[in-house]
């Protein structure tokens, strides 16, 4: 996520929970240079229990305030209208990486912070540029994208090069791909 100061500066943070290591330290170093801390250690306790997870946070720098202002409104997450210049198959996988649940053969994308109408543009979005088929499902009144089987098969050639071995599992692939 993004988190703009009063000043109008921005930085990028990233949380992943313990068990997916490497591919926050992949993600990690991407970003490292943009980075003046080490990533640290989380502990959240819900429910009475405790979550283990690593984060880090960039410096504020521009770059991060100009992706801020594209993709949030009011402080409120929002879908840019060009989606579609700026999803790339890199993107998709990072996508899935962090908000993908593997869900039968397919894939969810957990867009419940959405509307349903930025849910349906992100739908075509996908849709024709990928051309591949998905719908929209509905989770606690909150709605999801589903890619089947079919539509993920076609995109694994694709999205794989930016997938750490540890993330493949959400891919029902086998290791030697």
């Amino acid at each position: 996520w993004l988190s703009i100061n009063k000043s109008g500066n921005t930085r990028f943070f990233f949380k992943q929970s313990l068990s997916k290591i490497n591919y926050f330290f992949y993600v990690y170093n991407k970003f490292s240079h943009y980075c003046s801390n080490y990533p640290q250690l989380k502990i959240e306790n819900l429910n009475g229990k405790n979550f283990y997870g690593l984060y880090f946070a960039t410096r504020t720098l521009p770059c991060f305030t100009y992706y801020y202002n594209m993709f949030y409104s009011n402080k409120v997450k929002i879908v840019p209208l060009n989606l579609y210049h700026l999803l790339t198959y890199e993107a998709l996988a990072h996508w899935i990486c962090c908000d993908g649940t593997k869900t039968g053969t397919g894939i969810t994308l957990q867009t419940q912070s959405f509307s349903i109408k930025e849910v349906v543009f992100i739908v075509s979005v996908l849709i024709y540029k990928f051309n591949i088929k998905c719908s929209i499902h509905m989770q606690r009144n909150l709605p999801t994208i589903y890619i089947g089987t079919k539509s993920m098969q076609k995109l694994i050639p694709h999205i794989i090069p930016f997938f750490c071995d540890s993330m493949r599992y959400k891919l029902h692939i086998n290791e030697n791909f």
